[in-house]
């Protein structure tokens, strides 16, 4: 279970200035408990040209007492990124190798959820792909199953789609709730079993004895502004009358770089886009 935030601006700028400064404190806060660990993808100014592939930094440590999350938070402009504080899946170890993002050339990755069985996941990949996994984890091998498709010519709607589909036809997902930065936009996947959400007060360290369940949790709101898009997981207040909107389960918003446009496609069946914003 992790905590993704995303930002574009139709300028570069840090997301502390995209999200303001006392959400990002909120939104770093958290990773007391999403303590295994942060990343961080964006476009800067020099690859707003569309040249080379997104920037990146990971660490093993806490976010809130790793100075240099703060450093790229508040001092790296970017016109397109997202962050990610990691809670690691139990078995799995708390490595670099294993820590968001992961990359597949021009592609930058983030997953908050859990797939089981593990035994089973490199049933996900095509044959050929085990081999650019970089670490062991399931939020890696959900990647490069949607880059392979990508890869294949497919749309990223149509890549999605249907990962989302087999994954949850044929596993035992949690959440595939996901960002991934790419040339042309940022994509946020909102996809989850709503009946495996955490105990109520889990993500906060104090797991609820009563049994209620914290039935927000995978929610995911965006927030869109004249210079900005902002999109994040629960856990800091995101009022509708502060401009957030929800994004529902079982859709994919795009942001794009260029005009901060936005448009979101259903996941339910085949792809179709069911809103869109300039």
């Amino acid at each position: 279970m992790c905590r993704l935030l995303g930002w574009a601006g139709a300028e570069p700028v840090p997301v502390a200035t995209a999200l303001g400064d006392d959400d990002l404190a909120a939104f770093t806060a958290l990773s007391r408990q999403h303590a295994d660990g942060w990343g961080m993808a964006w476009w800067g100014a020099d690859a707003a040209r569309r040249e080379g592939a997104p920037s990146v930094a990971r660490s093993t440590t806490c976010a809130a007492d790793d100075p240099r999350f703060n450093e790229l938070a508040t001092g790296v402009a970017a016109d397109a990124g997202f962050a990610h504080l990691r809670w690691a899946t139990p078995g799995l170890p708390v490595v670099t190798a294993n820590t968001h993002p992961f990359t597949h050339g021009r592609l930058a990755f983030a997953h908050n959820g859990a797939i089981h069985p593990q035994p089973r996941l490199d049933e996900l990949l095509p044959a050929g792909w085990r081999s650019q996994m970089g670490g062991t984890t399931d939020s890696e091998r959900y990647f490069l199953a949607i880059a392979a498709r990508l890869d294949g010519g497919e749309s990223p709607v149509e890549a999605v789609a249907a990962v989302v589909h087999h994954i949850f036809g044929e596993f035992e997902p949690t959440s595939l709730n996901a960002m991934m930065l790419a040339p042309d936009a940022l994509y946020v996947i909102s996809a989850y079993d709503q009946a495996r959400v955490p105990p109520l007060g889990a993500s906060a360290g104090r797991a609820s004895s009563s049994g209620e369940l914290d039935t927000v949790f995978y929610d995911l709101h965006y927030r869109r502004r004249v210079a900005s898009v902002v999109v994040a997981s629960s856990g800091f207040s995101q009022r509708r009358e502060d401009g957030w909107e929800p994004l529902g389960n079982m859709r994919l918003l795009r942001i794009e770089r260029d005009t901060l446009s936005t448009s979101v496609s259903s996941l339910e069946k085949r792809p179709a886009i069911i809103g869109e914003s300039s």
